[in-house]
């Protein structure tokens, strides 16, 4: 769309071109009443934060400063006409407006915007009271039409009509219905504006768009996919930022409008976090666009006049920390998402208050996210800029309200240029895109832009007739003398379009070598940008040639590393081989071991119990010397008492039971005391083959660290390395009813294979027996 910039009366000062970012606070009251807030009020503009840094104990006083501070007890309507109604003032008259609420999550932004049923927020109050100020004004449906690019034509009463026609007889909508029962109605208190120009005929569209995870969604898009589509951000021909291909629904009432928003509502993205029961996800921005059509003009013809005027409502999503939501998966893709934009919003308003006040040149980031992006026309002039700062004053959102502070204090220090209204030259059926036309149309059209001079009425006279003919002259004389009167003011006009034809000859001249000269430069650029172009391929042939013999190596390196590498699988492989044998080796040694034990232990319990019966024995043959001995009182040995001992002697050998031996296997045995001290700190494992009777011995088993088992179930009960002694308990029971019970322990050794061996190495036996028992003899044991 071209625009035609109008000439200003008068020459402004610097001071009067330029504005600053208008930034209110609004407080929300606590949940807890009882809760002291951390901010206080001072006076209507300023407040004071206590804040204590660090957590030393020392409680820090800083004083923030802004248009306006709305307390806990300021309504909704209180803000809006503070702070909303005079920007909708300026839209109705062609300027921009941009409102976006900042703070942390649960601070009242969303609130402040939508409001509910009973309390309208901006949003449904700028919407009431627009269409209850322009609402006799309005021009037919589908008069005025969007073109998708972020500009506006004007379609015919005919072609307006139709439209309306097939709506009507299809009985569709442009949107999708919405449920009765998610349809919002707002209290409309019948507030107008006052500045409302009558000259002219109104008509409203709306769109509603999310930047969610850094890309633009359009929530109003009507296409048939379950998925939203993301949207690209373009510039038009004025070098304005808009979303392409969104959809800007016209609305003839507050009703449509609060449809439309209700339906874009349900497609939002809201959450459940620790913070907010209902968070949002994303950034929302709500477009009210009121595009009039001007009727009357001073300076050019009044159907080529056309001005558009914008009010952007942004909800920013709240900015949280992850170590107070707990957020994960997803929900921490969308907080790490949000947290990105809102810096890039604040460093771009640091980048522009650093070249505004210190006159530097720095870039700002505006291409680092969707939503900075999609508003830079507002911070370099294209319209005013408000911001609502949601403050939630308790002790645990200190930190985060003290960052919210300072990026508003940084926000208040910017300049931008204030916006006037400009008229556009719309698009008509005869002048849209791709229409060229006729020299025919062209003659034509400056024909009849030329003043037309009256024709002399043409005459006929009647010789019979002199008085008509005196009344056909009189006429011919006051045409001629309207001519002359107005000779005067058609030179005039013929030397003002003279002069605006050389004037316009001039500039087209002037152009033409302008452009001449540029085409020139082009040209030498382009032939320059060739022969860089013709290096950058012979670099690019060398630079692949290389990379072509940097891959072969590559290839001849991977074969050679494979080749390496199955040779090292085949020398693991022997040494796990070689290692399995070792282990069958040490398993059979292990093996052979216990059987020479077992072998050598047996032998030794034959030897013991040889050693037993020639110890009985010899005890019944002392015995019954010792009964000769004190049955005789007379000490003097006789021949025929010597000869009683020798028989007595010869029978005892004859009672002794022989054992032979073979001599291979002979081997000294001794048998040590008992050290029942030793083991003290080890810890024992006690088998009980079967159930135990109570001994009544004085000398009892000493196992301080033990633990008892009836069965071994599992090899744990063995393999256990806090385990180091084991004792097997049995009990048996001779003919004449006395009981014996043997220990038989051992010691724990750890395998190689992660196993366990018990070593025996000795035998304890406990016996108890009457001292009026005949001792049995060996051929009865």
């Amino acid at each position: 769309m071209n625009i035609p910039k109008m000439q200003r009366e008068k020459q402004l000062s610097n001071s009067d071109l330029r504005g600053t970012v208008k930034v209110f606070c609004r407080l929300r009251p606590l949940a807890d009443e009882a809760e002291f807030p951390s901010i206080k009020l001072l006076s209507p503009t300023t407040l004071t934060v206590i804040s204590d840094p660090k957590g030393k104990g020392i409680r820090k006083e800083c004083n923030y400063v802004f248009r306006h501070v709305f307390t806990s007890y300021s309504g909704q309507r209180e803000v809006f006409e503070h702070v909303a109604l005079p920007l909708l003032e300026d839209v109705v008259n062609g300027k921009n407006g941009l409102l976006f609420t900042y703070g942390v999550t649960g601070s009242g932004k969303t609130y402040t915007l939508n409001g509910d049923q009973a309390n309208p927020g901006i949003m449904p109050s700028c919407i009431n009271t627009l269409f209850n100020s322009i609402s006799h004004l309005q021009a037919y449906k589908f008069l005025i039409k969007s073109d998708r690019m972020n500009g506006f034509e004007v379609q015919s009463e005919n072609e307006a009509l139709e439209e309306r026609l097939r709506e009507t007889k299809m009985g569709t909508k442009h949107v999708r219905s919405v449920r009765k029962g998610d349809r919002i109605t707002y209290t409309n208190d019948e507030t107008k504006l006052k500045s409302v120009p009558d000259d002219c005929s109104f008509s409203v569209f709306v769109s509603y768009t999310e930047i969610y995870n850094n890309q633009v969604y359009d929530l109003l898009d009507e296409s048939n996919g379950k998925v939203l589509q993301s949207k690209i951000i373009r510039e038009d021909s004025q070098r304005n930022m808009y979303v392409n291909g969104v959809e800007e629904v016209e609305v003839k009432s507050a009703a449509d409008a609060f449809e439309l928003f209700a339906l874009g509502q349900k497609r939002k993205r809201m959450a459940h976090t620790l913070l907010n029961a209902e968070s949002s996800r994303s950034h929302s921005i709500f477009n009210i666009r009121v595009v009039q059509l001007v009727h009357s003009h001073d300076v050019v013809p009044a159907q080529s006049l056309m001005r558009v005027g914008q009010l952007s409502l942004v909800d920013l999503a709240g900015s949280e920390r992850c170590n107070r939501t707990n957020n994960t998966g997803m929900r921490l893709k969308e907080a790490s998402s949000i947290n990105n934009s809102l810096m890039t919003l604040r460093s771009c308003m640091e980048a522009l208050r650093e070249n505004q006040t210190s006159g530097g040149n720095r870039v700002v980031p505006y291409r680092d996210s969707r939503l900075t992006l999609l508003f830079k026309n507002y911070f370099e002039g294209e319209g005013q800029v408000q911001m609502i700062v949601c403050i939630k004053p308790s002790e645990q959102d200190n930190e985060e309200n003290l960052q919210v502070l300072k990026f508003a204090e940084v926000t208040q220090d910017i300049q931008i240029t204030k916006a006037e209204p400009r008229y556009l030259q719309f698009r008509t059926p005869t002048n849209k895109i791709g229409y060229t036309p006729t020299p025919k149309t062209v003659k034509a059209k400056s024909a009849s832009s030329l003043p037309v001079v009256s024709k002399l009425p043409s005459i006929r006279l009647d010789l019979d007739d002199c008085n008509d003919n005196i009344a056909i002259f009189e006429k011919l004389a006051r045409a001629v003398r309207v001519r002359k009167q107005r000779q005067g003011q058609f030179r005039d006009e013929c030397d003002r379009s003279a002069t605006h034809l050389r004037k316009r000859l001039v500039e087209i001249n002037q152009e033409n070598i302008l452009s001449k000269s540029e085409i020139r430069n082009l040209k030498a650029i382009i032939k320059k940008d060739r022969s860089q172009m013709q290096n950058q391929n012979v670099k690019i042939a060398d630079l692949e040639l290389a990379n072509h013999e940097f891959l072969q190596k590559n290839n001849e390196q991977q074969e050679l590393i494979q080749g390496l590498q199955l040779t090292i699988d085949e020398k693991n492989l022997k040494i796990n081989q070689n290692c399995l044998e070792h282990e069958k080796n040490k398993q059979k040694f292990v093996i052979q071991t216990e059987k020479l034990n077992q072998e050598l232990d047996n032998k030794l319990r034959k030897q013991r119990e040889q050693l037993e019966v020639e110890m009985h024995a010899r005890d019944l043959k002392l015995k019954k010397v010792k009964e000769v001995i004190d049955s005789e009182l007379n000490v003097e040995v006789t021949p025929t008492r010597i000869e009683t001992i020798r028989q007595l002697d010869t029978e005892t050998k004859e009672n002794i039971p022989q054992y032979t031996t073979t001599p291979a296997l002979e081997r000294t045995v001794t048998i040590g005391r008992v050290n029942r001290a030793r083991g003290v700190g080890d810890i024992w494992l006690e088998h009980n083959a079967v159930k135990p009777i109570a001994l009544q011995t004085v000398l009892q088993p000493s196992m301080k660290r033990r633990k008892s088992v009836d069965r071994l179930k599992k090899a744990t009960d063995v393999t256990n390395p806090k385990q180091s002694k084991y004792c097997l308990i049995a009990q048996e029971s001779d003919g004449a009813g006395d009981i014996e019970t043997r220990l038989y322990k051992g010691d724990i050794v750890p395998t190689c294979t992660g196993g366990a061996q018990v070593i025996f190495n000795g035998v304890e036996r406990l016996r108890e027996e009457s001292p009026t028992r005949t001792p049995l003899s060996p051929n009865n044991k």
